[in-house]
């Protein structure tokens, strides 16, 4: 399988060890519940993801969003000052994957709006934030042609 890698630019995850199934990749977190937070980030690290944040707040996830080199975001929808929309759409414009983690009651226009994103409603087993994660890492990803 080949991914984008925090540059942007396609690698091949096939070496990556099962154990790390994120290895290499650089994501963001968005969350405004410091204990929330702390857990995903400790799930991502130990499945091998260097992690930036957490961002309570617009703000911070606006900054991180624009200015550093990533994979994926892993974005709460409602923070303690805002909706995360501003700071997805940047990810987005920059083919960056997102994962919306969220208690946030518009599932079904999440799905609609945002049709490349993954969605994961809260709480959701560490396996499936993982697999979530790996997937919005490969998904601006294209498969090598064959030669």
């Amino acid at each position: 399988m080949y991914c984008r890698d925090a540059r942007g630019e396609l690698e091949e995850r096939v070496n990556a060890p099962l154990d790390k199934p994120l290895q290499g990749a650089r994501v963001l977190v968005a969350e405004d519940d410091a204990i929330l937070a702390f857990d995903m980030m400790s799930f991502l690290r130990n499945a091998g993801a260097e992690t930036l944040g957490p961002a309570a707040n617009l703000k911070r996830a606006m900054a991180l969003s624009q200015d550093e080199l990533l994979s994926c975001g892993v974005l709460d929808v409602s923070l303690r000052d805002g909706l995360i929309f501003p700071a997805a759409q940047l990810l987005r414009d920059r083919c960056i994957g997102i994962v919306f983690y969220t208690g946030y009651a518009g599932i079904d226009d999440l799905r609609r709006d945002w049709p490349d994103a993954q969605i994961l409603s809260k709480p959701a087993p560490s396996r499936f934030l993982i697999s979530a994660v790996s997937a919005a890492c490969c998904a601006m990803g294209q498969p090598a042609p064959a030669h």
